[in-house]
């Protein structure tokens, strides 16, 4: 954690299994090893945020059934100018992005509707694929990943746990993320 005197990145990671905390972590990681204080919260419906107290943003979030966190657009709203005037990330974790075409934030559709929604243009955007973790799954979200597999073609075995991160892709987000963060905040390091 960084001190109190000064900035950090706040990144701030949301979903229900895991795998959005892992990638934050990577992130957070590759922002610690450039020298650049950053600290990893998980995103909830209390979530706060001191702009006072971070010198820039990002969101490690996952798409669940088509739907990002409430509390995502909740914070992007209420914090708009703010996030605008610093640098900003958006992870986007979707099982669609299993397969590399799915992975352009241009093209990904609930990446560009959540962005068209909060009217929010983050400094950098990636689409990252997640894992599959049906042992972890109540009945209904095991019937409807697995409905949802089946329709495009992924692991439909009700026993899998499936890693699709590509940890590369990860890192290099982080570092394109920690380049825009040394260039406008060089202050950091």
């Amino acid at each position: 954690m960084a001190e109190s005197s000064q900035k950090s990145i706040l990144l701030l990671h949301n979903g229900r299994f895991g795998q959005s905390r892992k990638i934050a972590s990577v992130v957070t990681g590759e922002l610690l090893e450039a020298g650049i204080p950053a600290e990893a919260v998980e995103l909830t419906n209390a979530t706060r945020i001191d702009p006072a107290a971070h010198a820039g943003i990002g969101f490690v979030i996952s798409v669940r059934y088509g739907h990002f966190a409430r509390a995502a657009y909740r914070l992007i709203a209420a914090h708009q100018a703010w996030i605008a005037s610093v640098p900003s990330l958006l992870i986007t974790v979707s099982l669609t992005a299993r397969k590399p075409e799915k992975r352009d934030p241009a093209t990904h559709p609930y990446t560009r509707k959540f962005l068209r929604k909060t009217g929010w243009t983050p400094t950098r955007v990636a689409v990252v694929a997640g894992a599959v973790q049906y042992p972890r799954y109540n009945i209904f979200d095991k019937t409807c990943i697995r409905l949802i597999m089946l329709l495009t073609g992924g692991e439909t075995d009700g026993t899998s746990e499936i890693d699709y991160t590509d940890w590369n892709q990860v890192r290099m987000a982080a570092q394109g993320y920690t380049r825009s963060v040394r260039a406008r905040s060089g202050n950091l390091s």
